[in-house]
């Protein structure tokens, strides 16, 4: 490949790791203990990882501009069905991880735990009074979003009055597989529990996307097989993603792309630098944004960072941050 083609790939992939960071969902950066219960929680073949601190950003002036670029339209109709029955997500929970597990490609198909204040009594009256269908497993009552039915349809239940999961039938038969004890749990991961350390308490918004996640995550992004070329052998120099996001002011996000080894890491960076410094934009402030990117490697890591206004985000995911790297 030569020096142009890849930075063209350099550039998919800094627009995608600076795009798709800040969209994956919402985030007192206290001890967030639920990440580490989640890790205890979720099945050792979860590929992502996404922690949102909810409580945090309803204390910001900026929460109603910023809220409606976190949720998909599955979850936005997941809030409005327990808004029906007296549970307000902008009001009730606090903490949430979302997991992907096996190729994780898109935002869709996500599991997880949440931290608030439920009322899981108000809940199971709700369904007894519609005659909604209430199924039970591992000693725990099952609430369906839609029939229950469909591989798709969102289940969730009640730990506890202060902790939840979600997810769909079968990534939640896998949390309770888990649970049991039948299957190992992502904290038999070390890494996992390395990087969750790494991460935990440093912001509101964070979360960690491995190697084949990453790059289906980041191609899906800009457009997957409409690509001129298959950018696959590169991103096969990631090995994960590690993201921090704040929307105080605007919007900073800081990413530590982990490669294989050093050297990938130099090579990845120099590239990242270049097309970062030879990349013209069509508009103005997402210009601004990439221009102010700092790449900085350091052994087998690179470290990335960008501020920008929030409304910089919706330009990037409109296409106007590839715009001229095809």
């Amino acid at each position: 490949m030569n020096r142009v083609g890849k930075g063209r790939h350099a550039g998919r992939l800094a627009a995608a790791l600076l795009g798709a960071i800040v969209v994956v969902y919402p985030a007192s950066l206290r001890a967030q203990i639920v990440a580490r219960e989640s890790l205890a929680t979720f099945p050792a073949d979860t590929v992502q990882l996404a922690y949102l601190n909810l409580a945090q950003f309803r204390t910001l002036p900026e929460y109603p501009q910023i809220r409606r670029r976190f949720l998909g339209r599955q979850l936005r109709d997941f809030q409005d069905f327990l808004r029906t029955m007296g549970t307000d997500p902008d009001r009730d929970v606090d903490e949430v991880v979302l997991g992907w597990r096996g190729e994780a490609e898109g935002l869709s198909g996500f599991f997880g735990m949440a931290e608030g204040n439920f009322q899981p009594d108000q809940i199971q009256q709700f369904f007894v009074r519609y005659k909604l269908p209430i199924r039970e497993k591992a000693g725990l009552q099952l609430y369906a979003f839609g029939s229950g039915e469909d591989r798709d349809d969102l289940l969730f239940c009640f730990l506890s009055p202060t902790s939840a999961l979600f997810g769909r039938r079968e990534d939640l038969d896998a949390l309770f597989d888990v649970r049991a004890g039948g299957r190992p749990a992502l904290d038999s991961n070390s890494k996992m529990v390395n990087w969750e350390a790494e991460l935990e308490g440093t912001a509101s918004q964070w979360g960690i996307t491995t190697g084949k996640a990453a790059a289906n995550h980041a191609i899906g992004m800009l457009g997957g097989g409409r690509l001129s070329v298959d950018p696959g052998s590169f991103f096969n120099l990631i090995q994960a993603v590690l993201y921090r996001v704040e929307w105080t002011g605007g919007v900073t996000t800081r990413a530590t792309v982990i490669c294989q080894n050093a050297d990938a890491a130099t090579t990845l960076a120099k590239l990242l630098a270049l097309w970062r410094d030879s990349n013209p934009q069509a508009s103005t402030s997402v210009a601004t944004f990439l221009q102010g990117l700092e790449v900085d490697a350091n052994g087998p890591r690179i470290e990335l960072s960008a501020s920008g206004p929030i409304g910089v985000i919706d330009q990037m995911m409109n296409g106007s941050a590839s715009g001229g790297v095809q």
